[in-house]
């Protein structure tokens, strides 16, 4: 029951952590975002993040988040969980700022810090400051002995001398092996909200609709999306759900025996968007070759971006020197 912790390797030329523990191995990007790419559950040796199919590129130096469409994302994303700021969802401009999707805190360089390195624990914080916003993020990414659980904490404050708004989406992609057609998903929520610009071929659910979770009663049928349907179903589905009871959801796999739950503070993260590419992801950069989810919690909505949540009343705002705090685990066991 030992934890390990080392930054001396680096992958596409970036600097890389990995955390390790007798439970959980995990990698985490340094170099770019901090994201997180592998948790490998050792028991039964299944990285249950998305790995992305297509030659994702490591960002350039120097200011990024320009408002070129999707792909200042896309281009540079691995799979797997980013932090998401200071705005969530397609390309905005906030106070003035020009973000591209999902705003720019994935597509910069964070600073390390071993924080803690003891056999009983290690603590990895990650610290990055925005070029497009006055954001200052901290990210404590930590592993305790004898647990199948990563804690992660994270803070954001605004440096500015005004308030501005923004909008948190924790991007978290689980890919198969653990998502396949035996596996389900659990969510204490209440209502189904399908995102209002989801026009996709390969959509089961009319845009701007809304359902009682977790069976959607559509006009060509039922949707239960507590199931995964399978790839030759060709499904590419965005919702986002709500009225959360509780902070959490769990994806169990009885064939693999593994089950993933992750929970939240609810009472900042309102929604858990819910992107549903299972072989239907037809356009750049996937191709139809990804079948994972996103569970994504988040302050706001719609996918639209920022400026909409703005006008919606969904988005936050930080007052000048305000912060705000986030704690977000990550546990597997055994399946449910």
């Amino acid at each position: 029951m030992v934890c390990t912790v080392t930054d001396e390797y680096k992958r596409r030329g970036i600097d890389v952590v990995f955390l390790e523990n007798d439970h959980l191995r995990v990698e985490i990007l340094a170099g770019k975002g901090s994201d997180i790419t592998e948790i490998t559950d050792k028991r039964t040796d299944t990285n249950v993040l998305f790995e992305a199919p297509h030659e994702w590129r490591v960002p350039a130096n120097g200011p990024v988040g320009a408002p070129d469409g999707a792909f200042s994302f896309l281009d540079y994303y691995p799979g797997g969980w980013q932090t998401v700021l200071p705005a969530a969802g397609d390309p905005t401009t906030a106070a003035g700022a020009p973000l591209a999707l999902h705003g720019e805190s994935s597509l910069i360089p964070w600073e390390t810090d071993i924080t803690t390195d003891t056999e009983a624990e290690v603590t990895v914080e990650f610290t990055a400051s925005l070029t497009r916003y006055p954001f200052t993020i901290e990210r404590e990414i930590s592993l305790t002995a004898g647990r199948s659980e990563l804690a992660i904490t994270e803070t954001v404050t605004n440096d500015g001398a005004v308030t501005v708004p923004y909008s948190w989406l924790q991007h978290i992609a689980l890919g198969e092996p653990l998502v396949a057609p035996e596996a389900t998903l659990e969510v204490p929520c209440e209502t189904v909200l399908v995102d209002p610009d989801q026009t996709t071929e390969t959509a089961r659910l009319p845009p701007g609709e809304t359902y009682e979770w977790p069976i959607c009663e559509t006009d060509d049928g039922p949707v239960d999306l507590r199931q995964f349907p399978p790839r030759s179903e060709r499904v590419h589905d965005l919702v986002a759900l709500a009225d959360l009871t509780d902070g959490r959801y769990t994806v169990s796999n009885p064939d693999l025996d593994l089950g993933v739950t992750v929970s939240f503070p609810e009472t900042l993260y309102n929604y858990l968007w819910y992107w549903q590419p299972l072989g239907g992801f037809e356009e750049a950069p996937f191709f139809g070759r990804n079948y994972n989810v996103g569970l994504e919690p988040c302050t706001s909505i719609p996918n639209a971006g920022l400026e909409h949540a703005v006008e919606n009343g969904t988005a936050e705002a930080l007052t000048p020197g305000e912060t705000q705090r986030s704690t977000v685990t990550l546990e597997t066991h055994p399946a449910e």
